[in-house]
């Protein structure tokens, strides 16, 4: 199973995710230079509906870029940085890792509020997107119970 955690950083415009799988674990900084955690749920929500989403992590100086890919009920999880660092790639179920992203995206709405959330990201929080991946899972679920 893979874990992930997201928070917001110490500094205003700052985060970083936390990903791990059994004995490997990356933690990914992001800055403003994009509205990361939006991007990230974009991509895993379209898996849903697709095979493959990628997306970008900006940061000062250099990137990481954030792989899904779907086969079945199954998610390949990869994060590379741009320089060749040693990445992270593991593999999950879906509904699995995409309850811990829903589960993160709560508890940073919680813990910040809609308003301070945009006061130290930068970025509005992304609850259009939270909803869509609410409503993929819900969906999956209600795939997987139809075809017991």
């Amino acid at each position: 199973m893979i874990h992930f955690k997201y928070r917001l950083g110490k500094s205003p415009g700052w985060a970083e995710a936390t990903i791990t799988h059994e004995r490997a674990e990356l933690t990914v900084p992001a800055s403003y230079l994009c509205d990361a955690l939006r991007d990230f749920v974009d991509a895993l929500q379209s898996v849903f509906v697709t095979n493959s989403a990628q997306c970008n992590w900006e940061e000062e100086p250099g990137a990481v870029k954030w792989e899904f890919r779907r086969s079945g009920p199954r998610l390949t999880v990869k994060a590379n940085w741009d320089d060749g660092r040693e990445g992270f790639a593991a593999d999950d179920d879906l509904l699995h890792f995409s309850s811990e992203v829903d589960r993160e995206l709560d508890g940073l709405l919680t813990e910040w509020g809609a308003d301070r959330y945009l006061e130290r990201w930068h970025y509005p929080f992304p609850q259009e997107a939270h909803n869509r991946l609410k409503q993929a899972i819900k969906l999956e679920c209600e795939h997987r119970e139809a075809t017991k």
